[in-house]
């Protein structure tokens, strides 16, 4: 399922990642307000999609979203936009749950490249504990036990079709988030 989940979305993976500001860090070049943004565009994402999975995965677990929250709050960005995405995506069962926390659990790799990355931003030198771009290995865990969840389980073809279609409507509403909130729009908190 994991190896059908990685092909079915490989595309769209890419083409959210060449855009996003998380290439601002990977070459150092990042600003301040990129970064809150970085952090809002995130957050907006991971609560969304958080919320709409855990209603059907009672074992799915994650910190995402807090960890962003701690650090937007740190940052003094307002996070009410999250609002305005609330209902831009669903889930209706458990197949479609496990292709959404896919993309979810499925990013903890590339958190921590880009983790590794901060220290290297002068721009952000000022920041003394990232919360969600920690750089903690037991961020793994997630994944790990999406991948044990996940591996114990025989699907059917129609199972697997819900689930992927998921994932990669998933990475789409990503896609959304990102292309729609922008550095232009975000807003402290007073």
């Amino acid at each position: 399922m994991i190896s059908k989940l990685r092909e079915e979305t490989q595309q769209l993976h890419k083409e959210i990642e060449k855009d996003n500001l998380a290439g601002l860090i990977m070459d150092h070049s990042i600003g301040l307000e990129d970064y809150k943004t970085l952090l809002l565009q995130n957050y907006v994402s991971y609560k969304v999609v958080e919320k709409i999975v855990q209603p059907y995965l009672t074992n799915f677990k994650t910190t995402k979203s807090e960890q962003l929250y701690k650090d937007l709050k740190t940052l003094e960005v307002d996070t009410s936009i999250v609002n305005l995405f609330e209902n831009a995506i669903t889930c209706d069962n458990k197949y479609e749950a496990l292709g959404a926390a896919y993309v979810v659990e499925g990013s903890v790799l590339g958190g921590m490249m880009i983790a590794k990355e901060l220290k290297n931003c002068k721009e952000l030198s000022g920041i003394e504990t990232h919360h969600f771009f920690n750089g903690d290995r037991n961020n793994i865990s997630g994944w790990k036990n999406f991948l044990k969840q996940i591996n114990a389980e025989e699907f059917t073809e129609e199972e697997k079709l819900q689930a992927s279609n998921k994932a990669k409507e998933t990475f789409k509403f990503f896609g959304k988030v990102f292309s729609e909130i922008k550095t232009t729009r975000i807003q402290s908190v007073n």
